[in-house]
């Protein structure tokens, strides 16, 4: 019986021992410092903005319309690497990192939906854009569709493509003039 209590108090102890370890090494760990380009297209300038107090970073390429992106938790605005150069032949595109993604800041506060929301209405706000499309991913898309639907007057329409809706459907029922039955 001694055995297996040791055996036990030896486990408790290396697992205590380790998330201290852990604990420390990330109290101690410096904090990663942005890019000062996209590695993906350095031509496009990297600028922050500070929305209720926290940092976010943003990117900002193109003419025409007002295009913003939106992505998905656990990813940053590099997400949309593939499709900024395309879009931006059309569009002024913005993309951002929300609060506690990629090189914005990292706010004490509840990380939900109504959280990531209200830094977008702050986004759109702070630079004063109006008139714009919101295309989003995921909880981006859910996003995009909650402003939307508050009737934000900056907002023209959005678009959540990862949802069950095709996507002639969606286009359609945001009025980007493709037919609904396409």
């Amino acid at each position: 019986m001694n055995t297996i209590l040791l055996a036990l108090l030896i486990f408790v102890a290396v697992g205590v021992g380790l998330w201290l370890v852990s604990l420390v090494m990330e109290a101690l760990r410096r904090k990663p410092r942005p890019p000062a380009t996209l590695r993906w297209s350095p031509d496009i300038p990297i600028q922050t903005i500070d929305i209720g107090g926290a940092k976010l970073r943003y990117m900002k390429s193109g003419k025409g319309p007002v295009l913003i992106l939106l992505h998905t938790l656990r990813t940053q605005l590099d997400l949309f690497e593939k499709v900024v150069p395309e879009l931006s032949k059309h569009f002024t595109v913005y993309a951002l990192d929300y609060p506690g993604h990629g090189y914005s800041d990292i706010p004490q506060a509840r990380y939900n939906a109504a959280f990531f929301t209200k830094a977008v209405e702050g986004f759109l706000d702070k630079l004063d854009l109006r008139d714009v499309t919101l295309a989003g991913v995921s909880i981006g898309g859910a996003i995009a569709l909650i402003i939307a639907a508050r009737r934000n007057p900056r907002v023209a329409r959005a678009l959540s493509p990862s949802t069950p809706m095709t996507m002639p459907r969606a286009a359609a029922w945001v009025g980007l003039g493709c037919s609904a039955h396409s």
